[in-house]
């Protein structure tokens, strides 16, 4: 996959302050240094060839507990050092790294950058603070200035170093925000396409400044290849608003490229998508979509599913068939995805309920806005996975309960929206690839599930057919276009369960194709 990155510039002169500390807006998992695993502490590490010992202590800043970070001495240097949890940064964006510290010895802020590995080069490279903030009895906030992240950088960790004999850190109330100057946010149009090989994506791009921008508008658009780091640039107009095009090479292989547009000063990104495939199933896609009945207006098309609808968000098959809706059918038409990883229909159904108890309830916040006109269901995955505790002989939900809970939710969404109601059967899965890492999983493990037994799958995708009849919903069978697949292992990630690119495009046509009958 390539990557391309879009960093907007505006060219103005202000403060540059940090997001709000409200939750959400700090990036780090476990900034606080309460959660223990054994005597650990979550999300914070200090590996053996590091120097240093850390512990838990509640003497806090904040909360119940914080760490201690205690100098010790290793190759002739005595010193204790700490990382954070690795996280997704967007290139072109600045950050902001705080902690709470107090203690005796001098403290240091560091930035480890995780890039694409090259060769023999190393995937990372490290940053420090060139002098250390020595510590006292009263509590202090540290910080340290990240960025704008360079476009070969995916992902970051924050150091804390304890220098000097004796010394000892207390720290606390971690956080790493996106910094910004000015309020506003950068949007791009469209968020996923499909381009044949030799054809032209085309990405509008409009930064927001929230109040009167510039005299001078936004400035430019710079674009840099992900793996080259190379930077050329396209002007914006003075309302900030530029078109991207991105020529797919006619001898190219079928691709996925992520366009990232990052917005320095607004403190924004936004990730775009553009896939270029063959020309012959781009012409497929079009026949397919070009066919499509979608009589009312608005129509507004919602998916619920599992993690097969949940992953590759952005480039999954909603997003494929939201394209092609788009580029054919047109007017006034939405697609929102709703899928939740490891749902099966007793989750689907508890969480439309609004059982507080249920996994994920947030999920749905929001669900029928806007109310939809069209709602699919893509189960069946884990609801037939088979536990070690059975043997693998029993699924996860018994079929009977499969059967009379998804009677109740396709009526309860029918009640609640006046939707019309698609079912989709569930994939067919690589067996021979599913069943030697359960067996697997059981022996290092002592427990496992089993996924896509063919008979198990079978019997599901036979009870949603059966309620899709009964109930009078349309019904789209995936299960026999993977299985019979010329190349089945090329639809299926290494699990033999989770769709590839090339899986989502198969569940995608034959959507669009139902969609014409």
């Amino acid at each position: 996959m390539y990557r391309w990155i879009i960093l907007a510039a505006l060219g103005l002169l202000s403060t540059v302050t940090p997001l709000s500390a409200a939750p959400g807006d700090n990036l780090l998992p476990h900034p606080g240094f309460e959660q223990l695993q054994g005597e650990a502490i979550t999300g914070w590490t200090n590996p053996d060839y590091w120097s240093g010992r850390l512990s838990s202590v509640s003497e806090a800043h904040g909360g119940g507990r914080a760490a201690s970070l205690e100098a010790t001495e290793k190759a002739g240097r005595v010193g204790g050092r700490v990382h954070s949890s690795v996280v997704p940064v967007a290139p072109g964006l600045g950050y902001e790294f705080f902690v709470w510290a107090k203690g005796s010895g001098s403290l240091k802020l560091g930035t480890i950058f995780y890039i694409p590995k090259v060769g023999d080069n190393p995937h990372y490279r490290t940053t420090w603070q060139d002098t250390g903030t020595v510590l006292g009895p009263d509590w202090r906030q540290v910080s340290l200035r990240v960025g704008p992240v360079e476009p070969d950088v995916l992902r970051v960790a924050m150091m804390i170093e304890v220098e000097g004999e004796g010394a000892v850190a207390l720290l606390d109330d971690a956080a790493l925000v996106v910094t910004r100057q000015i309020e506003g946010f950068i949007r791009g149009e469209p968020l996923y396409q499909m381009v044949p090989a030799g054809g032209l994506a085309e990405l509008r791009i409009e930064a927001v400044a929230q109040g009167p921008l510039p005299a001078s508008g936004m400035a430019t658009v710079a674009v840099a290849s992900g793996e080259q780091a190379s930077v050329s640039r396209i002007a914006l107009d003075a309302e900030g608003r530029a078109v991207f095009r991105l020529p797919a090479d006619s001898t190219a292989e079928p691709c996925l490229e992520a366009v990232t547009l990052a917005q320095t000063e607004l403190g924004s990104a936004v990730t775009a998508y553009v896939e270029v495939v063959s020309e012959e199933l781009y012409s497929r896609f079009e026949r397919a979509a070009t066919g499509a009945r979608i009589p009312e207006r608005p129509a507004h098309l919602l998916f619920l599913g599992d993690s097969l609808t949940d992953f590759s968000r952005g480039h999954n098959y909603v997003d494929q068939v939201g394209f092609w809706l788009q580029q054919t059918v047109r007017g006034d038409i939405s697609v929102k995805n709703a899928g939740v990883g490891g749902d099966y229909i007793t989750r689907v159904w508890d969480r439309l309920s609004g059982d507080p108890r249920v996994y994920r309830l947030a999920a749905y916040d929001g669900l029928y806005e806007p109310v939809p006109t069209r709602v699919f269901l893509f189960l069946g995955h884990n609801d037939s996975k088979q536990t070690s505790g059975s043997g693998f002989t029993e699924s996860m939900v018994a079929s009977a309960d499969f059967d009379r809970l998804y009677r109740r939710t396709v009526e309860k969404i029918r009640a609640d929206t006046g939707a019309r109601l698609t079912l989709i059967s569930s994939t067919s899965s690589v067996f021979e690839i599913t069943e030697p890492m359960a067996r697997s999983a059981l022996e290092k493990r002592g427990s496992a599930s089993l996924f896509g037994r063919p008979e198990t799958l079978e019997q599901f995708n036979a009870i949603a057919r059966k309620v899709a009849e009964d109930l009078g919903c349309d019904y789209i069978d995936v299960y026999e276009p993977t299985r019979t697949h010329t190349d089945k292992p090329s639809l299926f990630t290494q699990d033999g369960v989770h769709l590839t690119q090339a899986g989502n495009q198969v569940v995608a046509l034959c959507v669009l194709e139902a969609l014409a009958r």
